[in-house]
C-alpha cells in the first residue's frame, strides 16, 4: 500500500497525518478486496486485475488524499472526530483511485515505460503476455489492459466516493467538487494531446499552452480539487473555499513545474522515473518553452533532432539537458516554482475562515510539493 511518509510537522499533527494514511491504505484494502470478491465469481483471470492494481498503488505518497484531509481539517477548524476522519479518509481512497486510472491512462499516452521505479503497468502487461506465450500483439494486449484497469479504476473511486456520509456537513458540495475534478483532468489530459500534436490554437504561444495544460490537467486533481472536497466536505463557506482555490492554484501550478525539473536534473532512484523521460516522450513543457525561446538556431536545431525521438541517445539527451541549463531555462522554472510558492503561503495566510492546525497541515504539504531547495538548479 501507499508511503507512511509522514508530515514534518509537530507530533501531534505527524499522529493525526499517520492516522489519515492508516485509514486510507484500511479503505482502499478492504473496497479492493470486496470487488476481487465479485470478479472471481466472473474468472479467477479477471480477479487478477484486482491484484495488479494493488501492486500498482504501492509506494504512492497520498498527497492528494492528505490535501483533500487537512483542507477539511482546516475548514473544521479542529482535529475531526472519527466520524469526519472516516468520511475524509474515504473521499482520499476514491481520489488515490481517480490518480491511479490517470496515470495508467497517460503512461500509455506517453509510450513511458516507468513509474514509481517499476515497469509501467501496460508494459507489464506486454511481459505477461510474452511469458504466458499468448497471441497476438504484447503491445496490443499491454495498452488494452492498462486502459480496461484504469476504467475500473474510475468506476470503483465513483462507488467508494458516493458511499461517503456519516453526518458529514457538506456531503453534496463535495460531491460537486469530485465530480468536477474528474470532468477538468480529463479535459486537461486532452489539452495536453492537443498541444502534443501542435494543435492548441487558442492559447497565445507554446509556453501558455503549457501553462493551461497545467491548469486543467495537474492543478484540479492534485491540489485544487482535493482541497476543496475536504473542505467542502467539512462545511467550509465560499470565502474559505475560494481562498483555498486560489492558494490551490499556486501550489498546484509550482508542483508541475518542479515535476517537470525532476526529468532534467532530478534524481531517478526519487523520482521513480528515467531522467530524460519528457525529452524522448516530447512533452511541451514551460521548461522546453523557454529553452526553445532562449536558443539561438543551433540550439534549435539540437532541440528538432532529438526532443520527442524515440532513438535518441543519452549523449543527445544530455546536450539537450545542458541546453536547458545554459540557456537558463532550468533557472528560471525553478525561480517560478519559488515564487508561486510563495504566493500560495501569503494566501494561505490570509484566507479567512480557516483552523491553524489546518493551515499548518496545508502549508507543510505544500512545501513538501514545491520544494526546490534539493535541486541542483
Amino acid at each position: 500500500m501507499p508511503s507512511s511518509d509522514i508530515l514534518p510537522l509537530d507530533e501531534s499533527l505527524h499522529d493525526l497525518d499517520a492516522r489519515l494514511v492508516e485509514r486510507v491504505a484500511e479503505i482502499t484494502r478492504d473496497e479492493l478486496a470486496a470487488r476481487r470478491r465479485l470478479l472471481e465469481e466472473i474468472s479467477p483471470e479477471t480477479a487478477g486485475l484486482v491484484d495488479a492494481l494493488h501492486g500498482y498503488l504501492e509506494g504512492g505518497k497520498l498527497l492528494r488524499p492528505r490535501f483533500c484531509f487537512w483542507g477539511g481539517v482546516a475548514a473544521l477548524g479542529r482535529e475531526p472526530d472519527e466520524g469526519e476522519l472516516e468520511a475524509l479518509a474515504r473521499c482520499g481512497a476514491a481520489i488515490e483511485l481517480v490518480q491511479a486510472a490517470a496515470l495508467m491512462h497517460d503512461d500509455v499516452i506517453d509510450h513511458s515505460p516507468v513509474r514509481r521505479g517499476r515497469p509501467a503497468l501496460h508494459v507489464q502487461a506486454e511481459s505477461d503476455h510474452r511469458h504466458g506465450d499468448l497471441a497476438g500483439s504484447p503491445e496490443d494486449y499491454g495498452t488494452a489492459v492498462a486502459i480496461v484497469l484504469g476504467d475500473l479504476a474510475l468506476s470503483w473511486a465513483e462507488q467508494i466516493a458516493a458511499a461517503v456520509g456519516g453526518g458529514a456537513e457538506g456531503v453534496s458540495g463535495a460531491r460537486r467538487e469530485f465530480d468536477a475534478l474528474r470532468t477538468e483532468v480529463m479535459s486537461g489530459q486532452f489539452l495536453d494531446i492537443l498541444h502534443q500534436a501542435g494543435g492548441f490554437a487558442s492559447a497565445a504561444d507554446a509556453e501558455q499552452a503549457a501553462l493551461s495544460v497545467i491548469r486543467w490537467k495537474t492543478v484540479p486533481y492534485t491540489v485544487l480539487r482535493p482541497v476543496r472536497i475536504g473542505a467542502a466536505l467539512m462545511g467550509a463557506s465560499e470565502p474559505a473555499l475560494e481562498a483555498l482555490s486560489a492558494w490551490a492554484i499556486e501550489v498546484g501550478t509550482a508542483f508541475q513545474l518542479r515535476d517537470d525539473l525532476l526529468s532534467v536534473i532530478g534524481d531517478q532512484d526519487e523520482t521513480g522515473k528515467p531522467i530524460g523521460g519528457d525529452i524522448v516522450e516530447g512533452k511541451r513543457t514551460v521548461l522546453l518553452a523557454r529553452t526553445e525561446a532562449a536558443s539561438d538556431e543551433e540550439g534549435r536545431s539540437l532541440l528538432e533532432r532529438v526532443v520527442g525521438r524515440a532513438g535518441s541517445t543519452d549523449a543527445e539527451i544530455a546536450e539537450v539537458h545542458a541546453l536547458m541549463l545554459s540557456t537558463g531555462a532550468v533557472a528560471s522554472v525553478a525561480q517560478e516554482v519559488r515564487d508561486r510558492a510563495a504566493r500560495g503561503r501569503d494566501l494561505l495566510v490570509a484566507a479567512p475562515g480557516l483552523g491553524a492546525t489546518g493551515r499548518d497541515g496545508l502549508g507543510a504539504l505544500a512545501d513538501l510539493a514545491t520544494d526546490v531547495g534539493s535541486l541542483p538548479a
